[in-house]
């Protein structure tokens, strides 16, 4: 790795060093320096990749290179807030016009909290807005929903998995499907949520509902790859052959978007090979059709002799 910095790095302790290293795709973020050895301690993050290296200075002309010898490379899960957050959120805030209030001081509870708020709020409306606030005392579905926004859809795409709850306690049905037919569960696994699939699952959300053009929630998980969610929903009894409206099973999906593994795990589980959609093609007529080229020979292949042959 090849870097430059000026020589007043050598003066500090902890620099903030926020640029971008085009090579790495790396924010540096602290550079370090011994007061013992001519050496320096590099920090960088890269998404939820963390890595350190000692770094050797060399001074000439007034400018250092830096030659570097990476040490140790950790993973770790990201954390909500990221480092540019912290460093940056505040700036960003005041660019787009609004100050960032409403925090929950240090000192106060969770219900403290919550008290301030609400009080803060009641002084902010009108008298009008102040009793409709007052009346819902659940939510008023009629007011929150149209055909093609589902309250529910909305809290489960945007992981607001406690509202979700609070709104099925209220009343409203899991199942509920929008004007595409499309219930949370379709949603959620569109948008490969898998910790708000497994949710809606356990709480008891059909994985068998067909959308208006007869897709279920394993269509669409063969379609966006979700292999694990193909999985959960297989270990959920769902029919692995089902056809939507057009004759497609999931098998045809699965070759037709050129999913080895998914394909393998449809046939190890009863996927029929030999069902035809309405323009009379299987799955392996959809293979052959994209031509000669390798994964064409390979899901052939996989379709002859793979599972459940």
């Amino acid at each position: 790795m090849d870097c430059l910095a000026t020589s007043p790095v050598l003066s500090n302790k902890l620099i903030p060093f926020p640029t971008t290293n085009s090579k790495l795709g790396a924010s540096f973020q602290k550079i370090y320096r011994s007061t013992t050895k001519q050496k320096s301690r590099l920090s960088f993050s890269r998404e939820n990749c963390e890595s350190r290296s000692n770094v050797a200075i060399k001074s000439s002309r007034g400018v250092s290179s830096l030659q570097t010898q990476q040490e140790l490379r950790t993973w770790e899960d990201p954390d909500i807030r990221s480092d540019s957050d912290d460093e940056y959120g505040d700036e960003e805030d005041k660019s787009l016009g609004f100050k960032n209030d409403g925090e929950q001081k240090e000192t106060e509870t969770q219900d403290e909290y919550e008290e301030r708020i609400k009080k803060e709020v009641e002084r902010l409306l009108k008298p009008e807005e102040l009793e409709i606030l007052q009346q819902n005392i659940t939510p008023n579905l009629e007011k929150i929903s149209s055909e093609k926004w589902n309250p529910l859809h909305s809290l489960g795409l945007s992981f607001q998995i406690y509202s979700m709850d609070k709104l099925l306690e209220s009343g409203h049905d899991i199942d509920s499907i929008n004007k595409e037919g499309l219930t949370a569960l379709h949603k959620a696994v569109i948008g490969k949520k898998e910790a708000v699939i497994s949710h809606l699952l356990r709480k008891g959300a059909s994985p068998h509902i067909q959308d208006k053009d007869g897709a279920t929630p394993l269509h669409y998980a063969v379609e966006v790859g979700a292999k694990q969610t193909v999985k959960l929903l297989i270990k959920y009894n769902v029919d692995v052959n089902v056809a939507d409206n057009e004759g497609w099973t999931p098998l045809h999906v699965a070759v037709q978007s050129r999913n080895r593994d998914i394909a393998k795990i449809l046939l190890a589980n009863g996927a029929d090979r030999s069902t035809e959609n309405k323009d009379g093609k299987t799955a392996l007529d959809i293979s052959i059709c994209y031509g000669k080229d390798f994964m064409s020979y390979d899901l052939a292949r996989l379709i002859k002799i793979g599972p459940g042959n």
